[in-house]
């Protein structure tokens, strides 16, 4: 059974993510903070990469920020060297993985760690966890930052090769709903987007209100 409680942990920073058979949802909470101080109360940790591609990064200081950058500005590249082609996903999850690496090599102090979510005509649905050490892997459901452990159980709990993207919305509520109950940081949203083979879309944000009106 798949295990990731060796996920790294970070002020306020928690992303999670889900592969179905034929979408990945991938949802981090919005804003960030260091310690109990909340920075910024509308940043968003996901960026998109592509049409078909996302990342979301955590970490300390403005290393995530810089980190999702230099991928987008690679990919971008790519896409203009190759004629408007889009970098694979699998290609971007080991830049990404390099990068991470390299930047560590030069700096022991660097953290950053990074899921990437995709679809693509050959491989379909695509998730990948990246550690804070560089450390690549296609996973079945991923998260990291703030509380894993606590959501480790119920992604085991529920997850499934075939689970379909409403049951894995409500997977997702059901960490949120874990982290406003159980962990002492105040994440109050977070947003949800798949990706699937018609491309990114956003889904209902999960928050406070979302988890009180609508059945878990």
């Amino acid at each position: 059974m798949y295990n990731n409680l060796l996920s790294p942990r970070y002020d306020m920073d928690t992303m999670l993510a889900i592969k179905g058979k034929d979408f990945v949802l991938l949802s981090a909470n919005i804003g960030t903070g260091k310690g109990l101080l909340m920075l910024d109360q509308d940043k968003s940790k996901i960026e998109r990469i592509s049409d078909y591609s996302m990342i979301a990064a955590a970490g300390e200081g403005g290393d995530p920020h810089r980190f999702v950058n230099s991928i987008a500005k690679h990919s971008e590249l790519h896409r203009v060297q190759h004629n408007g082609l889009d970098m694979p996903v699998n290609s971007i999850a080991h830049f990404a993985g390099k990068q991470i690496c390299a930047n560590v090599m030069e700096n022991l102090n660097y953290k950053v760690s990074a899921l990437i979510a995709g679809w693509g005509p050959l491989m379909g649905p695509q998730l990948y966890q990246i550690d804070e050490f560089g450390g690549l892997r296609s996973v079945p459901y991923s998260g990291q930052g703030v509380g894993m452990a606590l959501f480790n159980s119920i992604f085991q709990k529920y997850n499934s090769p075939d689970i379909d993207e409403p049951t894995a919305y409500k997977v997702l509520k059901q960490c949120v709903a874990a982290a406003h109950e159980r962990l002492a940081v105040n994440m109050r949203h977070f947003e949800v987007f798949v990706v699937k083979e018609n491309g990114i879309t956003k889904l209902n944000t999960i928050d406070a209100d979302s988890l009180k009106t609508a059945p878990n």
